[in-house]
C-alpha cells in the first residue's frame, strides 16, 4: 500500500537512516575500545622478548591506588586484559604493617628489559621464594609513551607479581633512586636495603648468610670507585642500612639535591653524614668490561666460591652461572678498613669530565638533565 503523504515518507525514511547510522557507530565504539585479549604464558612471553624500548618526553594522567595488588589482577590465569589504569606504587607509609625483613631487593630495570628479568627470575630469584627473610621485587618506569610497551608490562606485571612501576618516565637515574627508597622505606621495616641492576648475577644464599653479623648501622657498602681525590659507590650494587636511608629522606626538600646520576647524588647526600661507614668489597666484579663478554669467565664454575656478585651478567651468561654458582654460605672474613682501599672518604661532582658532568638541582623541582635523550642503552649495546 503506497503513501498518501510524499514528504511524510520522507521524513520517516530520513528518521530510519539516521537511527541505524546511530546504532552502527555506537557498535563500532564499543567495540572498538573494548580491552584487547591477550594468548596464553607462553605466547605472552614470546611477545614480552620483543623488548620494545619506550621513547622519552610524554606524561600519562595517573589513577593511582593504595590497593596495587587488585590493579595487578588484570585478567584470568588463561588471559590478561589490557587496562587504560597505569597501577603506580604510591608512598603511603604502611606504619606497624610493614612487612619485617632481613632484605629488601629492589632491581632498577627499564620497560623493555623483559630478556634480562627472565634470566633473573630463572636463577638467583628463586632464592627469594618462600624466604621471609628476604623480598625480592623488580621496580621500572611506569610513564610509556610506547602503547605496547605499556600493554605489555601490565601483562607482566599481572602474570609474574614481582614487578611494580614507578610514576616517572625519562633517563634520570637519581629521581629514580629517590622514588625506589621513598616506596621500600614506606612499605618495608628491612634491616639492610640493596639495590641492584638488572643485570648482576647475585650469589644470594652467600648475602643473606654473612648478613646477621655484618654491621647494623652508618653502613654503605658496595663496590667504589676511587680517582681523582674522590670516592664513590657504583649505583649497579648498593647495601645501605636503614638508618643511612632515612637520613637520606630526611633531608630538607626544599634544598635536598638530585643529579643525573644516582651514584654521583648518593655522593653528594653521604657528604653530609660524617658517620658513614663505607665498605669496598672486592669480591663484587665490576670492570670496564662486562662479565658476559670476558674471557675471564669462559667455562668458570663455582662462581659463588670466589665472588658475591657479579655486574655485566646478560641472560645467557646469567643462565650460565646460575648452573654454576655454587651459592651457599662461605666462611667470611671482616670488612677491611676503607682507607686501605681509597684514603678519601669524600664526594664532589666537579671532578667529572664532561660526558658524566651534571649540575645537580633542586629534587622538589622533578629536575630533567636530557631533554631529547632516549632509553639509557647501558654497556650491553655499545660496540666492544
Amino acid at each position: 500500500m503506497g503513501w498518501r503523504h510524499p514528504s511524510l515518507c520522507a521524513l520517516y525514511s530520513t528518521f530510519i537512516y539516521a537511527f541505524i547510522c546511530t546504532v552502527l557507530l555506537l557498535v563500532y565504539i564499543h567495540f572498538s575500545t573494548l580491552p584487547g585479549r591477550y594468548s596464553k604464558s607462553d605466547t605472552l612471553n614470546r611477545t614480552l622478548e620483543r623488548n620494545i624500548e619506550p621513547a622519552i618526553g610524554v606524561r600519562f594522567a595517573v589513577e593511582q591506588s593504595d590497593d596495587t595488588e587488585n590493579l595487578a589482577s588484570l585478567g584470568g590465569t588463561d588471559s590478561v586484559e589490557y587496562t587504560n589504569v597505569i597501577p603506580v606504587i604510591d608512598f603511603k607509609d604502611l606504619g606497624h604493617k610493614k612487612r619485617k625483613l632481613l632484605l629488601l631487593i629492589i632491581v632498577s630495570t627499564a620497560p623493555g628489559r623483559f630478556k634480562r628479568r627472565q634470566g633473573i627470575r630463572e636463577t638467583w630469584w628463586k632464592n627469594c621464594h618462600n624466604n621471609r627473610e628476604v623480598r625480592c621485587l623488580f621496580l621500572t618506569d611506569g610513564f610509556i609513551t610506547d602503547n605496547a610497551q605499556r600493554d605489555l608490562i601490565i601483562q607482566e606485571r599481572s602474570k609474574y607479581k614481582d614487578i611494580e612501576l614507578q610514576p616517572l618516565l625519562g633517563w634520570e637515574f637519581g629521581l629514580r633512586f629517590l622514588s625506589q627508597i621513598r616506596w621500600a622505606f614506606a612499605k618495608f621495616d628491612f634491616q639492610y636495603f640493596l639495590r641492584i641492576d638488572d643485570d648482576y648475577f647475585l650469589c644470594l644464599k652467600r648475602l643473606l648468610a654473612e648478613l646477621p653479623w655484618r654491621p647494623k648501622r652508618n653502613l654503605v657498602w658496595g663496590s667504589f670507585h676511587c680517582e681523582a681525590g674522590i670516592t664513590w659507590i657504583d649505583e649497579s650494587f648498593m647495601i645501605f642500612t636503614p638508618d643511612i636511608i632515612d637520613k637520606f629522606l630526611s633531608q630538607n626538600e626544599s634544598t635536598r639535591l638530585c643529579h643525573a646520576h644516582a651514584d654521583q647524588q648518593i655522593g653528594i647526600w653521604l657528604n653530609d653524614i660524617p658517620t658513614r661507614h663505607l665498605v669496598h668489597d672486592s669480591r663484587l666484579h665490576h670492570t670496564v668490561a662486562p662479565a658476559s663478554f670476558s674471557p675471564q669467565f669462559v667455562n668458570v664454575t663455582n662462581v659463588c666460591d670466589s665472588y658475591l656478585g657479579i655486574h655485566g651478567t646478560y641472560e645467557d651468561k646469567m643462565r650460565y652461572f646460575g648452573l654454576n654458582s655454587n651459592d651457599s654460605m662461605k666462611v667470611e672474613s671482616p670488612f677491611p678498613d676503607f682507607s686501605t682501599f681509597c684514603k678519601s672518604k669524600t664526594f664532589d661532582y666537579r671532578i667529572f669530565n664532561k660526558e658524566w658532568k651534571y649540575q645537580p638541582k633542586l629534587c622538589k623541582d622533578n629536575p630533567r638533565w636530557n631533554v631529547g635523550r632516549t632509553i639509557y642503552v647501558g654497556r650491553e649495546n655499545r660496540p666492544p
